[in-house]
């Protein structure tokens, strides 16, 4: 890997832990660049401003949603492209825990929800269509309740798993899974 794309990702992790622990607010640049051992001016190479960095840090878990559904796109039958989403997400929570956990304490700071409103509304939107034309094949009478309701169980495992890893992810999924293989 080049040194850059490191320095990158070091810049990524340490603004990811700092944001979490302090705040995205309460966070200098200067101590994002002390902590990931690089010069303040090679950060601004990578990001114009401390927004640019919150981001990249959105793009990342944005990315990890979009990949966790592509088996609505991929998938004809709606059942299992149910299923294959559930365990995508639940993959991609366990491999990249600490991520998600830290994207999860950042992601409800006031600023942050001011600063990434219309791209958390934009992914949501999507998100939500998709699932929305899935219980619609399904033959749901609400298809967009519906989306919400699973959008939100989905949500809650997640937030669950991130704050207590005994519990059950895999059982639990299984679970949400027959819940709309029925």
């Amino acid at each position: 890997m080049p040194k850059s794309t490191n320095q990158k990702d070091s810049i990524v992790q340490a603004a990811l832990k700092l944001f979490a622990k302090h705040g995205y607010a309460s966070t200098p640049i200067s101590l994002i660049a002390k902590t990931a051992n690089v010069s303040q001016g090679l950060m601004y190479n990578f990001f114009k401003s401390k927004e640019d960095l919150l981001k990249e840090m959105m793009a990342l878990g944005f990315a990890d949603i979009h990949a966790s559904m592509t088996s609505y796109v991929q998938e004809t039958d709606p059942n299992k492209a149910i299923e294959m989403h559930v365990l995508k997400t639940m993959a991609i929570i366990k491999q990249r825990k600490e991520f998600w956990k830290l994207l999860h304490t950042i992601r409800l700071q006031d600023k942050v929800v001011t600063s990434m409103r219309t791209s958390f509304q934009e992914v949501i939107g999507n998100v939500s269509q998709s699932f929305m034309k899935v219980f619609k094949k399904l033959g749901y009478k609400n298809p967009e309740l519906e989306a919400t309701l699973f959008l939100t169980q989905i949500d809650g495992l997640v937030i669950l798993y991130l704050q207590d890893d005994t519990i059950p992810i895999d059982k639990l999924a299984k679970h949400l899974i027959n819940r709309y293989n029925t």
